[in-house]
């Protein structure tokens, strides 16, 4: 799958931009089977009692060969292409379902912010399992933010969290996605999602990160080789390796 100029165009300008349907239906319903299997509250959770906790699990690829081999999905790989060139590894992956009732927000941030030191901008790739919108705990975005670069975070529980009186979110739109399409955004790009104030909508999403394939630690000059190469020279992986493995239970930096 190729993305258009014009897309390209409002991802550079925007920060973010819909790819549309990237999966046929029963690789969506294979996806969607593994990532009930794989995220559900008694497994993990985020958010506050008192506000009403919702089911996350990360790095779901290495919990499922199926979710694995989605990693490798030429179409997938192929959108990454456009934006990070022909050397690509794989960086992060996650399930968040804001499910009815969970009003816990997550609040503005970059997805950068999350991370120790300082990296390179990489892309987030949103799949949406269900519609999603600000009633059911979508996205909500500043369109252009990213073009601003770093920002400082703190953190609110296990949140980044960019500090209110450095937020200027007039401008501050809904990120609405149907069922299947793929969202795009920079990892520098601010965003938020609220609660789930239905009663009866899920907000399933699966969250794939990739980045360049020379991406490094701007503080410590650590290289990320343990993230695994998807693409090399042009060439798409045929499985997932790194020149080290990936610690799950360190603090990544």
């Amino acid at each position: 799958m190729e993305l258009s100029q014009e897309a390209l165009g409002l991802f550079r300008r925007d920060g973010f931009v819909n790819a549309g349907k990237v999966f046929e239906q029963d690789e969506l319903a294979q996806i969607a089977g593994e990532y009930d299997r794989l995220v559900r509250k008694e497994n993990q959770v985020l958010g506050n009692e008192e506000d009403g906790v919702f089911p996350y699990r990360a790095m779901l690829n290495f919990r499922s060969p199926a979710l694995q081999a989605v990693i490798l999905h030429p179409g997938l790989v192929a959108v990454a292409r456009e934006i990070l060139g022909d050397e690509i590894r794989f960086w992060w992956d996650q399930g968040i379902n804001k499910s009815p009732g969970a009003g816990s927000r997550i609040p503005w941030h970059q997805d950068n912010g999350y991370h120790q030191g300082r990296t390179q901008e990489f892309l987030t790739c949103w799949l949406a399992l269900d519609d999603s919108s600000l009633e059911n705990g979508g996205l909500e975005a500043i369109p252009g933010s990213h073009k601003a670069g770093h920002r400082e975070h703190g953190w609110e529980g296990v949140h980044a969290a960019i500090p209110p009186q450095s937020i200027e979110d007039e401008g501050a739109i809904p990120l609405d996605v149907k069922a299947g399409e793929l969202l795009i955004f920079s990892s520098l790009l601010v965003h938020q999602t609220g609660g789930n104030t239905t009663e009866d909508r899920q907000r399933r999403s699966w969250v794939i990160q990739y980045c360049r394939g020379d991406q490094r630690n701007e503080i410590t000059g650590e290289v990320y080789d343990n993230r695994p190469w998807v693409m090399r020279d042009g060439e798409l992986a045929t499985t997932l390796v790194a020149e080290r493995p990936f610690d799950l239970k360190r603090k990544h930096a």
